[in-house]
């Protein structure tokens, strides 16, 4: 997969932000006084910063307080919405924009990894939630979510 197209982990979150953040009427400063009143000291310039790609690292603990301040799911500022991109999952592995969404809900392991040794990480009672299709028509492994009951 090309690593030079590919969008990192941070300038997707950059990008997200600002689309929620302009999706909700919020200005830089609403958006700083919101983390603030979550815990996170951001002021102007920091939110600034990341939507225009001058600051290149955010927490964990700020990228979930982002996510709760925009009411959106932190998969859904980690990764972009748009299927069929390129991903920069580590600094040296591009993937599918929807294979990485996928890896981060935990439902499928990124690569090659061996699917039963990555199933022992995952709570029992969501495994018992998931139809998984051993093999997919690419010889990956493919997920289905199971249907809301």
């Amino acid at each position: 997969m090309e690593h030079e197209t590919a969008v990192t982990p941070v300038e997707a979150v950059a990008q997200r932000v600002r689309d929620a953040r302009n999706r909700k009427g919020l200005t830089a400063q609403e958006l700083a006084d919101r983390l603030k009143a979550a815990g996170v000291p951001w002021d102007r310039g920091t939110v600034t910063k990341l939507e225009t790609g001058r600051r290149q690292n955010v927490s964990i603990v700020e990228w979930l307080a982002l996510a709760r301040v925009l009411d959106v799911a932190p998969v859904h500022l980690l990764v972009p919405l748009e299927n069929g991109g390129s991903y920069m999952a580590t600094p040296a592995e591009a993937a599918k924009t929807d294979r990485v969404r996928y890896w981060v809900r935990g439902l499928v392991p990124l690569g090659r990894t061996n699917v039963r040794m990555f199933r022992t990480e995952v709570p029992a009672a969501e495994l018992k939630a998931w139809d998984v299709d051993e093999e997919g028509e690419d010889g990956e492994q493919e997920h289905r979510e199971a249907p809301e009951r």
